[in-house]
């Protein structure tokens, strides 16, 4: 596998693209903890301070260095309006990704999507997966416009029930 790109562009959004996440983005992080509905549907504790913030995004060049993941901002027109990004288990990668408020109904978590999935699947990965939290109707609908369909239900690690879904990316033999 080739090392994560830097960046994507976002086909369809001017002025939009995926950069990835460096120490000095932590202000992105803090912004998407603090707004109301990003902890109760996404990973991003609700309790997050600054030191919190520049600590998860340190923790996460480093994950990007050592090709565990890595988170990408989103931009339209040099605005930083979410992240996503991916992570690799035991089970191959799983996509996550949160916005702000300013950002939704716009498309761009939808085309950020598909551009790492593309990505994903040039680098010869046999699928993908990411999980929402039961409830979360606007991120299953990015679930389903990306062609992801419903694996499995399971239970988040704080014990909130969640959905996995998963997209196959390589054709079947």
């Amino acid at each position: 596998m080739e090392a994560f790109p830097h960046t994507f562009e976002i086909v369809g959004r001017e002025g939009a693209r995926l950069r990835r996440l460096e120490e000095d983005d932590w202000p992105i992080e803090l912004a998407l903890a603090r707004t109301e509905d990003v902890p109760r549907w996404t990973m991003y504790p609700a309790d997050l301070d600054e030191d919190g913030a520049r600590l998860r995004a340190a923790r996460n060049v480093r994950a990007a260095d050592g090709g565990h993941g890595i988170r990408y901002v989103i931009e339209q027109d040099g605005r930083a309006l979410g992240t996503a990004g991916f992570g690799r288990s035991d089970e191959g990668f799983e996509l996550f990704y949160a916005l702000l408020p300013e950002g939704r109904g716009r498309g761009l978590v939808t085309a950020a999507v598909e551009a790492m999935v593309g990505w994903l699947r040039e680098q010869g990965e046999p699928l993908v997966r990411l999980s929402t939290l039961d409830g979360n109707a606007a991120s299953e609908a990015v679930a389903e416009r990306s062609g992801f369909r419903r694996e499995r239900s399971g239970t988040h690690v704080d014990n909130r029930p969640l959905t996995v879904w998963l997209l196959p990316l390589a054709e079947p033999a």
